[in-house]
Parts: structure tokens; C-alpha cells; sequence
């Protein structure tokens, strides 16, 4: 269910109507703006611009998620999400407004001052979508925390959090964008503005856009470099480094804490999720969650169960099965409602809805990899270093093939047919180019670094762990992705994430009095789901049925017998990432029987 939608063309009769049977009469706030003039279009014409916004007390917990409108009426729209220091900001105005009317007077009053840039003015985690002055503006926060997405026809544009909103509206073709199922299936999601679905767009992070009846213009008013402005000290210490690191996750904590709720701890067992329920503190969590795929595969429950006992509170272990996968797939495809082929999505979801049972609010430690360095970047690094003697081999190639989702063997598994509509767009490499050669970065892991947190924070990881904990009904939060400690650790010189072979050194040093030294100075292992093994045994009738089903609906975009020497582990490639290839069928395959995508062809 999406929380918000907004509504811009001539028939808001019709949008409203739609709105109704949708979510119900009783149950939807509708704000609507009667006159908005687009005088530099072809035929100047007036549109409705309608507001919708959809309440959820169990995933709302410490938000300031509200429809507004400021005292004069030239500030109007939606806010979902939290601003940290919400109570400071509103506190100039007069007492007998409402928060909708001090909200509304406010984000007025930083456009009147900031123009485009104003969204720095906010901490938190947010989307906006407003008038003002006669202007439409949809607002991404800073880092990603809240999706949204844009649907623009010849005759409206919508907008929402949710891309299977945009994709169920009557204005929406559901046919793919080639490019977009292009990009999803080098990297196991959807990293630029495109989105698999024909006509949908979405913000990227840390993005402002201005929307007019006939176009979208984007502004990244956020912007990250090497050695961000510094206040004080411009040449740090490490010693004062490490005291800014804690100072910072502390304060990115202490923000997303809510009084009186109940609180648990999704717990790997890595660093990450370990530092951040060191720094949330065993006193204010009910219950640590961690996953288990049985006895003869790989765990982490050594160390999920060292922390959690260093944290004094519960270790919950939920062991998923590859029966339980099966049986969660098609449900998974339509709670994300963008494909994701992370195999760790399903369980993910599975033990968020076991902590719901339980708690209110669950916090992650997802964030620590892009924002500190993290060693995904290692082999990218030392291909940069040394070449790897293949001249001809170039830094897109090898940032795509580090996904290690097939993409250099795109070109055999892909029809004909396909590749020649591919032919039409820009590739995923050429979109990449500008970001692995920007200039604004001196230091190549900065750069790695920036493009971690934009594309796959921004477009995978955040969007997954949002929507997901909507569908269980519980709050989360993702401290390491705060704005100011990502500040922070870009600010900071490239040797203080990656210390000879020691990744996220700062990060490390900056917790070792909290974490436990076995968790700190161990190497990353990740909880690596056994789909190479499901996929080779129990799980292989399952993908055979669903992928090779005479009205699959990948059909016509992947070559059959390709298909079939995937299945039957064959062919070229790394074979244990057999597994994970599969796993990114079978997520297109079925997102788009979920939603009733069409191929195009």
C-alpha cells in the first residue's frame, strides 16, 4: 500500500474516483489544489493537482507524515517521513496554526530563501511533493530513505512512493523499459532514474525535481566530494577522527530512537548491525533477530549469538528453509514492487515479519559498506591499480561484472529480439561512465564509495528494507545511512577507510570499547544464502517449472536454451554464481507476474 499519492491534469474527477475504490472513501485525507497554470506549454492550460495521503500508525512511529498547506494556501502538498529537529523548526511560528499550517508556512519559507537548494535546510529521512508559488516540486531526501516515484502521460502526471501504485493506474501501459530490466538484470536492481516499467521514472537520492505538464528537470541540491566542507579543524587527527565517528553515530541513533516502543535488532553478526546495537544499547532493545539456513550450510550465529549476549538481550534465530523461499517468492515480488535479486531478500523479509510479532521498530545495520569503504570495492581497487593485463577491459565493464550477476554473459543469454529494442537506449555501462569519472573526486575509493551509496543505497537497499518492514507492519531504521556521518566519512581521507588491507578502519576504531574484538578484527563473511545448493538440488524443479513455463513471461527476453543450460548448470561463468543468476530470473520472472508486466515483444 502506497502512503502517498499525488495527482496533476485536468480530470481530478476521475482521479479521485480512482482513489476512492482504491483506499477506501472513509480512509483517505484528499487535499486538492483547483488551480495550477502551465503558461509556458504549448496550449496553456489549467490543472487540478490532487493530494492523497494514506496514514499507517504501525509503520508511522515518530514521523511527521502529513498532508500541509501553509496559512496563505501558496505552499501545499504531502510530507512523508521524519525531520530530527522538527520541533525547532516549527517553533517560530504562531501557536493557534496547526502543524499542517507551521509545516506548510515553513517549507515556504526555505523556498522563498534557498530557491532549489532549500532541502538542506531538513535532517531526516523524507519525500516531499508540494506546490508553491505556482510551482510542482517533488523533493528526495538527502541519502534515499524515502522512495518516489513519476508517472507523466501526455495528459497528467502521478506520483508516488510506490512503483506498483504508478503501475496499477489505468494511465500506466505495464509494458517494460528495456533498458530498465537491462540494468536490473547487470546488477540485481534498478540503480538509475529508469525503472523496469515503461513511463515510470524515480528520483534518484539526494534530488529535487521540477514538473511541468511536458517534463521533468531534476537538481541534485545534495552533493558529496572528496574532503567535504569541513566546519573547524580542515586536517584532522585520526584520534579526533575516531571521537567525530562515535559523536556522529551516536547522534544518528539518538535521532531515530523512539520513547515507549518497542525496539529490536536485525543482527548478522557482522560489524555493522553488531556497532550499530552496541550504540542503540541493550537497554533500549527488546530482542536481537538473525537468520539461519540449517546446520550443513554456512552461519553466523557464533557471532550473532556473542553480541546479543554482550548486549544482555534475546538471540531470535529464524532458520529459513528453501521451502519456505518457495512459498515466499511471488509474495516478495509484490511487497518490493521493483525486482530485486538479492538473495538475501527473501529471508530478510521473513524475519522482519517474526520481529513484527514481537516489536514495533527494528533497526539494521545496513549503510556501513558504501558510506565507510566496505571490501566489495577491494577487487574494482585492484583492477584500477594493476589492469589486471586487459587494456581493453574498461572500469564500467568491471564495476558491472563485480555484481557478479551475469552481465558479461548478457549478450548469449538475451534474444535477439531484446537486444535489438536495447539497441534504442543507453546502456547501463554509458550511464555509469560519468560517476566512475568524476572529477569531484580525487580518490577512486571516494568514487566507488559515491556511487555505492547513490545507486545501490539509494535504489536497492533502502527502498528494500522500507517497503518490506511496510508489509509487516513494523518501523525501521538505518542509522549508518544518517546524511551527517555520510558527510562526515566523505570528509575524512580515503586512508582512514582503507588502512593498507583493513577496511572501514575509522569506523572500527571508533567502536572498539562497545563491540567485541572477535567481531571487530574478523574478516567479512557476509550470510551468504546457499542458492547455488537449492538451485543445483531442491530448488531446481522450481525454477525449471516457473522460468521454462511455456507462458513465462521472460520468454521472449531470454534465450531458451541458455535458459536451460543455466538451470541444468551448465555453460560459462563462474559456477557458484549459477545460483545467484537464477535467483535473478526467477525475480523478473515473477515481478512480472505479480504485477502483470508484458514484455513489449
Amino acid at each position: 500500500m502506497s502512503r502517498f499519492q499525488v495527482y496533476c491534469g485536468a480530470d481530478s474527477d476521475r482521479f479521485e474516483q480512482y482513489l476512492r475504490v482504491g483506499w477506501g472513501e472513509a480512509r483517505t485525507p484528499i487535499l486538492t489544489v483547483n488551480s495550477l497554470g502551465f503558461a509556458s506549454s504549448p496550449q496553456p492550460t489549467t490543472n487540478h493537482v490532487v493530494f492523497a495521503f494514506m496514514p499507517d500508525n504501525r509503520c508511522d512511529i515518530g514521523e511527521h507524515s502529513t498532508l500541509f498547506a501553509s496559512p496563505d494556501g501558496r505552499c501545499t502538498g504531502v510530507f512523508s517521513g521524519k525531520l530530527f529537529d522538527f520541533d525547532r523548526l516549527l517553533g517560530g511560528f504562531a501557536n493557534e496554526l496547526s502543524t499542517a499550517q507551521k509545516l506548510g508556512a515553513l517549507l515556504q519559507q526555505l523556498h522563498a530563501r534557498h530557491g532549489l537548494d532549500f532541502p538542506l535546510q531538513l535532517h531526516g529521512f523524507f519525500a516531499i511533493v508540494m506546490v508553491v508559488d505556482g510551482q510542482l516540486l517533488a523533493v528526495r531526501d538527502a541519502i534515499g530513505e524515502r522512495p518516489v516515484y513519476i508517472l507523466q502521460t501526455p495528459t497528467s502526471t502521478l506520483i508516488s512512493d510506490r512503483l506498483a501504485t504508478l503501475m496499477s493506474n489505468p494511465e500506466c501501459e505495464r509494458v517494460i523499459n528495456p533498458a530498465g530490466v537491462s540494468d536490473f538484470l547487470s546488477t540485481g536492481f534498478s540503480p538509475f532514474e529508469r525503472t523496469p516499467v515503461k513511463g515510470i521514472s524515480k528520483l534518484q537520492a539526494g534530488v529535487i525535481a521540477t514538473i511541468t505538464q511536458s517534463s521533468i528537470h531534476c537538481v541534485h541540491y545534495h552533493q558529496l566530494h572528496d574532503q567535504q566542507c569541513r566546519v573547524g579543524n580542515a586536517n584532522p587527527t585520526e584520534t579526533h577522527s575516531i571521537a567525530e565517528v562515535r559523536a556522529a553515530l551516536e547522534s544518528a541513533v539518538a535521532n531515530r530512537l523512539e520513547v515507549n516502543t518497542k525496539t529490536g535488532l536485525l543482527l548478522s553478526g557482522g560489524l555493522d548491525s553488531s556497532l550499530v546495537g552496541a550504540v542503540v544499547g541493550g537497554h533500549n532493545l527488546t530482542a536481537a533477530y538473525s537468520l539461519n539456513f540449517g546446520q550443513e550450510y554456512r552461519n553466523e550465529l557464533e557471532f550473532s549469538g556473542l553480541m546479543a549476549k554482550h548486549l544482555g538481550i534475546p538471540s531470535r534465530v529464524i532458520t529459513v528453509t528453501s521451502e519456505m523461499i518457495k512459498a515466499k517468492f511471488l509474495q516478495t515480488a509484490t511487497i518490493l514492487d521493483e525486482p530485486i535479486g538479492d538473495p538475501l531478500t527473501v529471508p530478510n523479509i521473513i524475519v522482519v515479519e517474526e520481529a513484527a510479532k514481537e516489536v514495533q521498530l527494528v533497526f539494521n545495520g545496513e549503510g556501513g559498506d558504501p558510506v565507510f569503504g566496505g571490501p566489495k570495492n577491494l577487487p574494482i581497487m585492484a583492477f584500477e591499480a594493476y589492469n589486471m593485463g586487459m587494456a581493453d577491459f574498461s572500469r564500467e565493464e568491471m564495476y558491472l561484472r563485480a555484481y557478479n550477476k551475469g552481465h558479461e554473459h548478457l549478450p548469449v543469454m538475451l534474444s535477439k529480439a531484446f537486444q535489438q529494442q536495447l539497441n534504442q537506449h543507453q546502456r547501463s555501462a554509458e550511464l555509469l561512465a560519468p560517476l566512475l569519472n568524476d572529477t569531484r573526486f580525487d580518490s577512486y575509493l571516494h568514487r566507488l564509495m559515491h556511487i555505492n551509496l547513490r545507486l545501490k543505497g539509494g535504489s536497492q537497499i533502502l527502498p528494500k528494507v522500507l517497503k518490506a518492514s511496510a508489509a509487516a507492519g513494523i518501523a525501521v531504521r538505518s542509522p549508518l545511512f544518517d546524511r551527517q556521518l555520510t558527510e562526515l566519512a566523505f570528509s575524512l581521507p580515503p586512508v582512514m577507510k582503507l588502512k593498507g588491507t583493513v577496511e572501514k578502519y575509522i569506523l572500527k576504531q571508533a567502536v572498539s570499547d562497545i563491540v567485541p574484538a572477535v567481531i571487530i578484527d574478523r574478516p567479512k563473511s557476509g550470510m551468504l544464502v546457499p542458492v547455488h545448493y537449492w538451485f543445483n538440488k531442491e530448488l531446481k524443479a522450481f525454477a525449471k517449472d516457473v522460468l521454462l513455463h511455456r507462458n513465462a513471461k521472460i520468454r521472449n527476453l531470454i534465450e531458451r536454451k541458455a535458459l536451460q543450460n543455466l538451470i541444468d548448470f551448465k555453460g560459462g561463468g563462474i559456477r557458484p554464481y549459477y545460483g545467484d543468476r537464477l535467483w535473478l530470473l526467477l525475480s523478473l520472472e515473477l515481478w512480472m507476474q505479480a504485477h502483470n508486466i508484458s514484455d513489449g515483444l
